[in-house]
């Protein structure tokens, strides 16, 4: 996988996040569904899924379901019902397995796969949990300028250790940058989430970077926006702990 087209892909979902999270909620769940759209589409590419019409279609499902849930819940935890639109993605993964079988032998790998990446594509809900949690609006766009930041250093130079090391150190200084500009975080508090969410990017990268059998740019796009996606989990609980 090319590691340009996975930071391209990372920094242009945070972008959108980040720019979300800026103008509102509703806008910020436009931008978490085109995510999991691209993760959907990829996924089955990243993963070897052997039925690619139904590991999208779940992925993007349960992202799909998990965005509308956290959007339109009204009482906290708005994340609850992220809980809902996963264990029904669960449900359809096993019971389309079973309407239409992967090859033999690939059974259990595929509905684990499809399952893991309905998972991920839920979590991205978490951003719009975020972002309608009081006090916690901000956290949003720290966490997602951070992600932009530590996808753009992945790639600066051929030295995959300067990257990772560049990638956490200017994520977290902008996580903490922006916890002195935004009034409703500390800096500790956005450069906490910073960390989190730069930590999410590099490792992912990493993980897939060694993967040099798989040349595919649907599996590439995927593995960019699966710490996206990831790190919504991490700001969410981020703004629980620092916001309440």
């Amino acid at each position: 996988m090319n590691p340009s087209t996975r930071a391209t892909a990372a920094a242009l979902a945070s972008a959108a996040i980040a720019v979300g999270g800026v103008y509102g909620f509703q806008w910020l769940a436009i931008a978490v569904f085109a995510t999991s759209f691209f993760l959907a589409i990829g996924w089955p590419a990243l993963t070897w899924t052997p039925n690619w019409v139904v590991g999208s279609f779940v992925v993007l499902g349960s992202g799909a379901f998990a965005t509308v849930g956290v959007l339109l819940g009204q009482d906290e935890p708005f994340l609850r019902h992220m809980v809902i639109a996963l264990a029904a993605s669960v449900i359809v993964a096993m019971v389309l397995e079973v309407l239409h079988p992967s090859p033999q032998g690939q059974v259990v790998t595929a509905v684990a796969s499809t399952v893991t990446g309905a998972t991920i594509a839920a979590s991205g809900a978490a951003w719009i949990a975020a972002a309608r949690t009081p006090g916690a609006e901000d956290l949003v766009v720290a966490g997602a300028a951070a992600l932009f930041v530590a996808a753009i250093f992945s790639t600066l130079t051929p030295n995959m250790t300067f990257n990772t090391i560049a990638a956490i150190v200017f994520g977290t200084s902008l996580g903490a940058a922006s916890g002195t500009v935004f009034p409703s975080i500390e800096w500790y508090g956005g450069g906490l989430v910073g960390l989190l969410c730069a930590c999410s990017f590099v490792t992912v990268h990493e993980l897939t970077r060694r993967d040099v059998s798989n040349t595919s740019p649907l599996a590439a796009i995927a593995s960019g926006i699966i710490p996206v996606t990831i790190a919504g989990s991490l700001v969410y609980i981020g703004g629980r702990i620092l916001v309440g």
